[in-house]
């Protein structure tokens, strides 16, 4: 049976939100705004899932998606949506979450809207399928789109993707079978710097040595013929032979290059590597860091409790008169090191280790706490440690607006601090993800 449907929001995967006689029904390929007959699939007792078998009235925000694969590949979830609209979901989004999470009622400030909607991404992560296919996974699913476009990644990053897909095929290496932990490749990494115009390429691999180098090396001369913007400058094998769904683990094999990229941002030289964190949008992390050094006053001593290879300490190195930096990831604290000696920043050093496990002496008395942890939020203990310290200001860049929230009112609630300012940004154009920059000073 059919019935018909007013959506009215979007759930953080990017399915549309039906209400009726009192239940939710979650509908794949609604925006809001959309009327729709829809046909009931699921009864999860708190909700029901919903297929959308025609849309009646469409919203005046529904766009003509820019990629064949939208609907099925599970890459993006908005690109259906208007950017306007989008920009518009995701400031009130923040908002409804610090409310219902935090019982915060705060100002947000206007998102900052991406100078690029597509092609923006400086990073793919593509896992090999059954049959020699190379894309993203399908909606809901572990099988892979055999990937022929993508619009939210450079044009050069697909001509790699089919270069990849052929050389698997014509040299008939075998697909890891994630059930069975057979057969050796696993994803297709891609790295890109603007800075250089350098491509970075990975292959993740369940063998103990991946080898074929003068056939790489073949790959790569003939890829560079064909390439538009970009040079393949190296290509690393990540070893990992262990059953886990992580990408990249293990140890590294240099198999052409360097190993790494070069990328600029705040002023800044930093070396990627392939299992380096780096902020998938450079342009829009250089406007947050560069926001987030404003409010760094001169002179101050600052703790980056999760400072990756160091692109914010060493951002606002010059505002600092001393940086300390933690982060657990050895390779990252060895790349960190070498970018402040690269760049000339005397002021920062770095250690290696959780946060939550430094003792609160080693880390000295910072007047600024800066966090940009991952999407789970702080660990319990780091937020202790901060409200011990009691800095002057804390300063939290989140990817994930429902940690963030359950942060928030850990500090509000103590009454130690007060949010000032916070500032969505848009990581993400054409999916449901958000950046959040926050300001907390000291009561």
């Amino acid at each position: 049976m059919l019935i018909k449907g007013l959506c009215s929001d979007f759930t953080v995967e990017g399915s549309g939100v039906v209400k009726r006689d009192g239940r939710i029904i979650f509908v794949p390929g609604l925006v809001p705004g959309d009327t729709a007959e829809l046909e009931i699939t699921a009864d999860k007792k708190n909700y029901l899932l919903g297929r959308l078998k025609k849309i009646s009235e469409p919203s005046p925000d529904r766009v003509i998606p820019a990629c064949r694969h939208f609907g099925v590949c599970g890459g993006c979830t908005l690109q259906h949506y208007s950017y306007a609209a989008q920009l518009n979901w995701k400031r009130k989004f923040v908002e409804q979450s610090l409310r219902r999470i935090a019982g915060l009622t705060v100002s947000v400030r206007d998102i900052v809207p991406s100078a690029d909607v597509l092609g923006y991404r400086n990073k793919a992560q593509l896992p090999f399928g059954r049959g020699g296919g190379l894309g993203y996974y399908r909606l809901d699913s572990h099988s892979v789109v055999d990937l022929q476009e993508c619009p939210v990644q450079p044009p050069d990053f697909t001509l790699i993707v089919r270069a990849a897909r052929d050389f698997a095929r014509t040299k008939k290496i075998p697909v890891y079978d994630e059930h069975k932990h057979k057969g050796i490749l696993r994803h297709l990494i891609i790295r890109k710097s603007d800075y250089l115009r350098e491509i970075l390429l990975g292959l993740a691999v369940n063998c103990r040595n991946f080898g074929l180098r003068a056939e790489l090396d073949q790959l790569t001369a003939k890829l560079n013929e064909k390439l538009q913007t970009y040079r393949l400058t190296s290509i690393v094998a990540n070893i990992n032979q262990k059953k886990t769904n992580k990408i990249l683990t293990g140890r590294q094999e240099a198999l052409l290059g360097s190993g790494f990229i070069t990328e600029k941002i705040g002023g800044r030289l930093f070396k990627v590597a392939l299992n380096t964190f780096w902020q998938v949008n450079t342009p829009q992390a250089a406007q947050a860091y560069a926001q987030l050094a404003e409010w760094c006053a001169a002179g101050t001593n600052i703790l980056d409790a999760y400072c990756g290879i160091g692109a914010i300490a060493l951002t606002v190195a010059d505002r600092a008169d001393s940086i300390f930096g933690v982060e657990e990831n050895p390779q990252a604290v060895r790349d960190a090191r070498r970018s402040a000696e690269n760049n000339g920043v005397s002021n920062a050093r770095f250690i290696c280790g959780r946060m939550e496990e430094q003792p609160l002496d080693a880390l000295g008395a910072p007047n600024i706490i800066i966090a940009d942890p991952p999407r789970k939020g702080l660990a319990a203990r780091a937020a202790e440690q901060f409200l011990t310290l009691q800095p002057e200001k804390i300063i939290y860049l989140s990817c994930n607006p429902a940690s963030l929230a359950r942060d928030l009112k850990l500090f509000c609630q103590t009454g130690k601090y007060q949010i000032q300012e916070i500032i969505p940004y848009d990581f993400f154009p054409q999916t449901t993800h958000i950046e959040t920059l926050v300001l907390m000073q000291k009561t």
